[in-house]
Formats: structure tokens, sequence, C-alpha cells
């Protein structure tokens, strides 16, 4: 329990990062899902000018 009280701003810290990181992921792959990422053919890409 010690170890615990003396490490919790470190925990918080990791837990907010993890969840952060999570969030990108999620938000990547349901883009990807939907056809919203670049597939890397500029050609195709219908944002060129």
């Amino acid at each position: 329990m010690d170890w615990l009280m003396a490490n919790a701003y470190t925990i918080l810290v990791a837990g907010a990062v993890a969840g952060a990181v999570g969030l990108a992921l999620r938000s990547m792959i349901r883009d990807k899902k939907q056809g919203k990422t670049c597939g890397g053919d500029c050609s195709r890409c219908g944002g060129c000018h």
C-alpha cells in the first residue's frame, strides 16, 4: 500500500497517457473503416487541387 501511495501521481499520469493513446487508436481505426484515411495514392485523392 505504501508503494501505491508513493507512486500515485506516476500511476495517474501513465493512465491518462494510456487513455489518450487508446482514444487516438480508436479514432484512427474508425476513420480507416469509414475510408477517411490517406491511401498513399495522390492521383486518386479527392483532396487534390
